[in-house]
């Protein structure tokens, strides 16, 4: 029944999709992504024999319904199994298809303000990718360019609302100002989170019901902290930068400070994170050098966190183990830990390697150190030290069909002794069209 009820909607969709297609342009674009991961240690306990081999895949489809040159509105649908689950075991027939995108773009008459409206990907600019936020949320942004030289976006996004009326909602408000110059480009940016009444707890007590609700509260909160039901506020003031002006040399990075005010000190938390990177284009890829740096929590846990706080871990993928670069989430972001960026790192890699046509790699070291106090705050605190290695490859067999291999292995040396390495082994079938 479930097979059938789906046939129909589908069916549905296309035909009315082809009606609208008599008057205007309907364009379609698709992703399936398949790919098997084994991954051993990723809490770096000694002893612990943790290991996870798992199968999965993953449908994207975007239908872009395009009226006018100043008008158009975009769909994407979203399936993802894991093999051996629900809508994957035997006899399949699942019915996990989630709406990933529904948003409308236009442009305001007149002018040349672009205005985009709905579920759409919303992110913070980072050399790396943001380590505050780089996902899809449900919103409103406005791109505005003042001249050349000077562009202006803002957004308002609603993080929570709680429908229930146990607790107030999270709206997030942001206000960005690119500058392009010639052989550089700096944005400078600030957010604010109005946080509602009682919100913490509510995402905290729904954190099985609401997506990403457990990211929201434990990366905004103080670790540790205790129930607070009054309203709260965050923001951030943050800037990214890129030199090009020393071609083939670029120069870029972050500097960001972020900080909430809650009802108790224990719930306060205030912190900072800054990376920067120079790479040099070479005949054989491009070689860059990378340093990181987080602000960590001291060990006293009545004064609140000293981390900087995060909306989620979604973005900053310097790498595809110990951060967020992998291809698939799960596989990734065993350092990061999704609540804080409390790590001190310095690294070396190599992008866009080939000497096979159609062959690609990346090669990255990065050595490193926590810079909490307490392990209860954090997987890495300053006496521990940690060497990643990552070892990813991309192959383009047809135009529309690639292979992607990706090897990482992180070396732990824990203060307490009890540790152990973390190693990961994934390869993908993408399929683009």
């Amino acid at each position: 029944m479930k097979r059938i009820i789906t046939l129909a909607l589908v069916a549905a969709f296309v035909l009315s999709m082809a009606g609208f297609a008599s008057a205007k342009e309907v364009k379609m674009k698709a992703q399936m992504t398949t790919g098997v991961s084994f991954i051993n240690n990723t809490d770096f306990a000694d002893d612990n024999a943790e290991e996870d081999f798992s199968a999965k895949q993953r449908m994207r489809v975007y239908f872009d319904y395009v009226a006018s040159e100043s008008v158009n509105a975009v769909l994407g649908l979203e399936m993802n199994h894991t093999w051996g689950q629900e809508g994957a075991q035997l006899g399949t027939d699942g019915n996990k298809v989630v709406v990933k995108h529904a948003y409308t773009n236009f442009v305001v008459p007149g002018t040349e303000v672009a205005v985009r409206v709905g579920l759409q990907p919303f992110a913070f600019k980072g050399a790396y990718g943001s380590p505050i936020f780089d996902d899809d949320a449900a919103g409103v942004v406005v791109n505005a360019p003042i001249n050349e030289a000077l562009s202006l976006s803002a957004a308002w996004v609603r993080a929570y609302d709680n429908l229930s009326a146990q607790a107030g909602d999270v709206d997030l408000f942001t206000l960005a100002a690119p500058v392009q110059g010639e052989g550089f480009n700096v944005t400078p940016y600030g957010a604010f989170a109005a946080i509602g009444e009682g919100a913490f707890n509510h995402m905290k007590a729904t954190q099985g019901d609401v997506d990403n609700a457990i990211m929201a509260a434990d990366g905004l909160l103080a670790n540790g902290a205790t129930a607070t039901d009054k309203d709260a506020r965050a923001y951030w003031a943050g800037v990214n930068f890129e030199v090009t002006v020393l071609d083939p040399i670029t120069i870029k990075g972050d500097v960001i400070y972020g900080a909430v005010a809650a009802d108790e000190d224990n719930n306060d938390r205030s912190g900072y994170f800054a990376d920067l990177g120079v790479e040099y284009k070479a005949g054989f890829g491009t070689v860059g050098v990378v340093g990181v740096y987080g602000s960590g929590n001291d060990d006293d846990a009545d004064n609140g966190s000293e981390a900087m706080p995060v909306l989620n871990d979604s973005g900053f993928g310097l790498t595809s183990f110990g951060f967020t670069g992998g291809q698939w989430t799960g596989t990734d972001s065993i350092l990061s830990g999704g609540a804080s960026y409390d790590i001190a790192a310095a690294g070396l890699y190599i992008t866009d390697l080939s000497f096979v046509e159609g062959l690609s790699h990346k090669v990255i070291a990065l050595y490193g150190t926590g810079t909490s106090e307490d392990a209860s705050y954090s997987a890495v605190t300053d006496d521990d030290t940690f060497l990643e290695v990552n070892f990813d490859s991309n192959y383009q067999i047809y135009e529309n069909l690639a292979a992607v291999v990706e090897l990482g292995y992180i070396y732990m040396d824990k203060d307490n002794g009890s540790d152990d390495d973390a190693a990961k082994a994934a390869f993908y079938l993408k399929y683009s069209f």
